[in-house]
């Protein structure tokens, strides 16, 4: 069943996708005459609205997902972490419905089509530029009012257990003294395998989480620190999640992006 499987989601996506972006194309086209960082918003909220349509229509046939905002509403310009399951992610990040640049390797920024439009918004290119360029095109995304996208995992880990974070992306966050968000997923670890294969459909959870704080941010001693702190918070709450999934005890505040009324919790010290 799992090449009908995935030949099902993928036929169903292409199809969505004809529908949304050839439309668009004349849009496109008149966005290469704009300043570029507006150009490069423009096409970002393009691709926004391309997410939530695959994963809210596209894939509804074959599996929900449960979506909740515990951030408190709050969507100050920042930088979102992100875990790494699956290739899905890149779609599911749109759920919190915050428009932003996504951080990735060098090669998807080389395929045809998908490379161009990746290029023509503004993604960050996290293993080949110098770190002084990743920081100067960081800071004009968030000046224009939008966030930053990063899996700093480096690859997916297509477990539950998330891989060792990079700390470049928190360096950047820490000389720029912007928030740090954190947006889980989970049950995505076989949607699809790293042969794009869809072994299993099965209802997913993403949270956004109750960001650290500029302030923190900026006071923490060191980027291995602040990294240290974002991966235990992220680790328990993806457990939790998890557990939730098997269970199907998922509560009722995870139903399609109603925000949840839990507060804040307060964020621990960040030590060395």
């Amino acid at each position: 069943m799992t090449p009908l499987r995935s030949i099902a989601i993928y036929s169903l996506t292409l199809f969505f996708a004809f529908l949304y972006w050839v439309p668009l194309f004349p849009a496109l086209a008149v966005f290469a005459f704009l300043p570029t960082e507006t150009r490069r918003h423009l096409v970002r909220r393009c691709l926004l609205g391309f997410g939530l349509l695959t994963v809210r229509v596209a894939w509804r046939p074959f599996f929900r997902v449960r979506f909740s905002d515990r951030s408190g509403g709050v969507h100050d310009p920042g930088i979102i972490i992100v875990n790494h399951r699956a290739a899905t992610d890149a779609f599911l990040v749109a759920l919190p419905h915050i428009c932003a640049a996504q951080t990735v390797n060098g090669w998807p920024l080389r395929l045809p089509v998908i490379g161009w439009v990746a290029n023509y918004a503004g993604y960050l290119d996290i293993t080949g530029w110098e770190y002084a360029k990743l920081k100067d095109r960081a800071e004009a995304i968030l000046e224009c009012g939008d966030m930053i996208l990063s899996y700093p995992e480096g690859t997916r880990s297509e477990s539950r257990k998330m891989n060792v974070f990079h700390s470049g992306i928190f360096q950047v966050a820490r000389e720029l003294e912007v928030p740090v968000y954190m947006l889980c997923i989970a049950g995505n670890q076989h949607m699809p395998d790293r042969k794009f294969r869809f072994r299993e459909f099965r209802d997913l959870a993403v949270r956004l989480l109750p960001p650290i704080p500029s302030d923190a941010v900026a006071k923490s001693a060191s980027a291995y620190a602040l990294r240290k702190e974002v991966f235990r918070i992220m680790e328990a709450e993806l457990a939790a999640m998890d557990a939730e999934l098997d269970a199907g005890e998922l509560r009722a505040d995870d139903g399609d992006g109603a925000p949840a009324a839990e507060p804040v919790r307060e964020i621990e010290e960040l030590r060395p």
